[in-house]
């Protein structure tokens, strides 16, 4: 990092959680070098895949501020690091996928100033748009976070969309340093008594392309950590009845549930349509990756997760 070029004073720290490689963390700050405004941003970029990203990020971007971790890491756990390292009060959070629009800093600005939530959040749309396999992710990914999501205060904001206050939030640090994904760290926040919310306005781009594999792979793994954190610690009965549950009811009412997001969305029905076979085929595969996880905790998927 040439810190000479680095932003001392910020009003937004925008952290990156880099797990893809290139050239995927480079659309993302072409994008954040192109913000509309003059709001001062630093830029934290906390990657682990390797010397060839953050040569090429130095080189483009030199204002960037790099955490380079040499061995895999898990998004939650870069998160943390980049949230634990940022500078500004109000820390934005996205992933290398993740193409903001030009005027996503100050929207998340001005959405802080007018409500005072702790933490706010926006839409998602689908970058890839050609083919339906990428639909099909964009639909079980973020589904209920599609653009343009409601506004007001929400119990769900998505992770790679969001905003926090960190000097509200101040006394929840070490909650932040514990590295979890976004699901259990906002039933903390909201736990502890403060608001988060959404805005329509404030939107990403998800830009990552998949095939069939690759998207399989990354539900099983995602689903599992996701089974393994929620149930450890409990009794082997508890996990059982949770396990059961997986292999049952959860494929049916995770197709009922992107059925539903979408079919309140009129505009992304044809396209819904068209990817409703590979829907229903990683819903399975979340549910195998929660039946695993159940049983026999997270294992090392959170590590595989891109």
């Amino acid at each position: 990092m040439d810190e000479s070029e680095a932003v001392t004073d910020p009003v937004v720290s925008v952290v990156i959680a880099s797990v893809n490689g290139l050239p995927y963390p480079l659309s993302c700050l072409e994008a954040l070098s192109a913000q509309e405004g003059d709001i001062p941003i630093e830029v934290v970029v906390a990657d682990c895949t390797g010397p060839g990203t953050v040569t090429a990020i130095r080189e483009r971007f030199p204002a960037t501020r790099i955490l380079s971790f040499d061995e895999p890491t898990s998004v939650p756990a870069l998160r943390a690091a980049g949230i634990a390292a940022a500078r500004a009060r109000l820390v934005a959070v996205t992933e290398d996928h993740c193409v903001p629009r030009p005027d996503w800093v100050r929207r998340i600005v001005e959405v802080h100033e007018r409500t005072g939530w702790a933490a706010v959040g926006g839409g998602v749309v689908n970058g890839p748009t050609e083919r339906i396999v990428d639909w099909a992710v964009y639909f079980c990914e973020y589904g209920h976070m599609m653009s343009p999501v409601p506004a007001g205060p929400s119990d769900v904001i998505p992770g790679m969309n969001v905003a926090y206050d960190t000097e509200q939030l101040a006394p929840l640090r070490d909650v932040f340093a514990e590295g979890m994904w976004e699901n259990f760290l906002h039933d903390r926040i909201r736990e502890a008594g403060y608001t988060m919310g959404l805005d329509p306005s404030i939107v990403v781009a998800h830009d990552k392309y998949f095939t069939v594999p690759m998207f399989l792979s990354e539900r099983y793994h995602l689903s599992r950590a996701f089974a393994g954190g929620r149930v450890a610690g409990a009794s082997l009965p508890v996990r059982l009845a949770w396990a059961g549950a997986a292999l049952t009811a959860l494929p049916g009412l995770l197709v009922l549930r992107a059925v539903r997001n979408v079919w309140r969305r009129p505009p992304y029905r044809r396209r819904f349509l068209a990817a409703f076979p590979l829907v229903v085929l990683f819903s399975v595969a979340w549910s195998v990756g929660e039946f695993v996880g159940y049983l026999t905790g997270p294992g090392d998927s959170l590590v595989k997760i891109r």
